[in-house]
């Protein structure tokens, strides 16, 4: 493997407002068991941790808007980063999810890593519901949780999106924006209805970060060539279907996290033969890790 191809980045963006309580204490209790859960995996050769707290806009809440604790490997510091979350507060219905993602894209991410932001709330964003929105035309500040999205995949970064049961599906339109914020990067949405699942579905949705980097370092070793030396313009659809038959030949899999947790059914990992949205996406990711 390339060293290019050994980092994983993972920038947290969570709801610190009031009702989110048991899913932040999760967090703040487990962290290091995530932390180690996914350094097991050999393909990860570099793991560091990023981030984002967010509240609310004044007069909505008063506290902060938001909080950015930058991506780094020191195990001690994210211990910290973590310990000082709070849920407290809150306001209207609606969060600052899009200045959350505003800042969480603008981390120091390295650009040959595997990037994954993973958003955690039980609200939606401004400017999506019909009522109950003290800032019905948006982020006050000029920030659009779907243009954030869009600049979130230019950049490579996948967005996975969590959505904390019972109290995000009582909005009409947030579970329908949690989807279109994962759906534009390539990203899943998961509706957790139980707290104490957040740590298996985090480190789930790390190793299936890991199987990505796993399928780009098969689809070079079967072109023959280096990140820095493959073609992008030079692959056809012919030889992407080439390529995911010869690795589905050779018994190449991914692991991928059970769709659809609840509390009666606990977060499962599924393996898969691989397909050729999955060539494709590992294809568009070795792009962005070829860029000065």
């Amino acid at each position: 493997m390339t060293e290019r191809l050994g980092h994983l980045d993972i920038v947290f963006v969570i709801d610190n407002t009031g009702s989110m309580g048991p899913y932040i204490e999760q967090v703040k209790l487990r962290v290091l068991e995530i932390i180690r859960t996914i350094q097991k995996e050999e393909l990860v050769h570099n793991l560091r941790v990023g981030l984002v707290s967010y509240r609310d806009h004044p007069p909505e809440e008063t506290t902060f808007v938001t909080k950015k604790y930058e991506l780094s490997s020191d195990i001690g510091r994210i211990e910290e980063n973590v310990r000082q979350m709070n849920a407290s507060g809150g306001g209207d219905g609606p969060e600052a999810v899009a200045d959350g993602l505003h800042v969480a894209n603008r981390m120091e991410f390295l650009n040959e890593s595997a990037k994954i932001i993973i958003l955690i709330g039980d609200a939606p964003p401004h400017g999506v519901e019909p009522s109950s929105d003290n800032f019905p035309d948006g982020c006050p500040d000029g920030h659009d949780w779907k243009t954030e999205a869009e600049h979130a995949y230019d950049k490579g970064i996948v967005i996975h999106t969590v959505g904390c049961l019972p109290e995000i599906e009582s909005y009409e339109n947030a579970v329908t924006t949690f989807k279109t914020i994962a759906d534009i990067t390539k990203g899943r949405y998961f509706a957790l209805a139980d707290a104490g699942q957040l740590i298996s579905l985090i480190t789930g949705i790390a190793i299936e970060e890991v199987d990505k980097v796993a399928i780009q370092q098969q689809i070079l070793k079967e072109l023959g060539v280096t990140v820095e030396e493959l073609d992008f313009g030079s692959i056809t659809p012919e030889q992407m279907m080439s390529i995911t038959s010869r690795l589905r030949s050779k018994g190449v899999k991914r692991r991928a996290v059970d769709a659809a947790p609840s509390i009666d059914k606990p977060v499962e990992m599924e393996e898969t033969d691989i397909e050729i949205e999955d060539v494709k996406e590992a294809i568009r990711q070795l792009k962005t890790k070829s860029r000065d």
